[in-house]
């Protein structure tokens, strides 16, 4: 238990999580929305608004990501690999970093900056504030990604 709660109080936890993913989606979401990377953000709308329009949808795979994946980077790679190999490992499986394109790996560069500190707040105050704030992170830029599809750009 205290792998995910830390010795902080559990409001803390929560709050830093929902602040943390209200500002590294809202810097995603500003990187993904200049021309440079229109190509990038009309492709990720595209594969994923017909995969998961409905908002009750997102939330579920929002929840589900948060959960495992902050349990298997943050809760056991990083305690081999280290924060800056596991955030790099992360970014890298989700396919942002990628040497034959240069507009998705300047958003990848972005996200593994984020990752670090997401790492880096695991390790010092446990896994809860990374499982909120990767949800929140997903749940914000699915649902703009789904938008997007909607609207047709």
């Amino acid at each position: 238990m205290s792998v995910v709660f830390g010795t902080t109080p559990i409001w803390k936890h929560v709050l830093i999580g929902i602040a943390t993913g209200l500002v590294i989606s809202g810097g995603a979401w500003y990187i993904i929305t200049r021309s440079f990377l229109a190509p990038v953000r009309v492709k990720y709308a595209s594969l994923i608004g017909p995969l998961i329009p409905s908002f009750g949808m997102q939330v579920l795979i929002s929840i589900c990501a948060g959960v495992g994946e902050e349990l298997f980077f943050r809760g056991a790679l990083q305690h081999w690999l280290g924060i800056p190999w596991t955030a790099l490992a992360f970014v890298a499986l989700h396919g942002y970093l990628d040497p034959r394109n240069v507009r998705i790996s300047l958003y990848g560069l972005y996200l593994t900056t984020a990752m670090i500190g997401i790492g880096w707040l695991a390790r010092e105050m446990g896994l809860l504030i990374p499982i909120i704030a990767h949800t929140l992170i997903d749940i914000i830029l699915l649902n703009r990604l789904v938008n997007d599809w909607r609207k047709g750009s």
